[in-house]
């Protein structure tokens, strides 16, 4: 079964997430900030990054799940240009409005891994 790493602190919004997930036959694995890309390597196809959360800000974390081949989907409350430019050059494959997350979820995973 397919794994997708979650690096979302937000309840509401990872709850949603996940349960849509799980509902299209993927596992979950909730991510923190000091969750390695080494220990979930192996089955994981695609990550969601709340971009609005400090921690998971960042182009080195963008980076190191893309060198390891995963999907990254990234969610802020309002993406702007710039830093939409750098997560893109880091290894983003899409950055969504928070509010359209939810609703994309089911076709982003048959987009990206299926």
């Amino acid at each position: 079964m397919e794994n997708i790493l979650l690096f979302i602190k937000d309840f509401e919004l990872g709850s949603k997430v996940s349960s849509i997930c799980v509902s299209h036959e993927k596992n979950v694995e909730f991510c923190d900030e000091n969750t390695s890309p080494d220990d979930f390597v192996e089955k994981s196809l695609l990550a969601v990054i709340d971009l609005d959360e400090s921690v998971f800000f960042s182009v080195g974390l963008v980076s190191e799940l893309k060198r390891h081949g995963i999907k990254i989907v990234g969610t802020m409350k309002e993406v702007k240009a710039k830093e939409l430019k750098k997560l893109k050059s880091a290894g983003c494959d899409i950055v969504l409005p928070r509010a359209s997350l939810v609703k994309n979820i089911p076709q982003l995973l048959n987009e990206l891994i299926s």
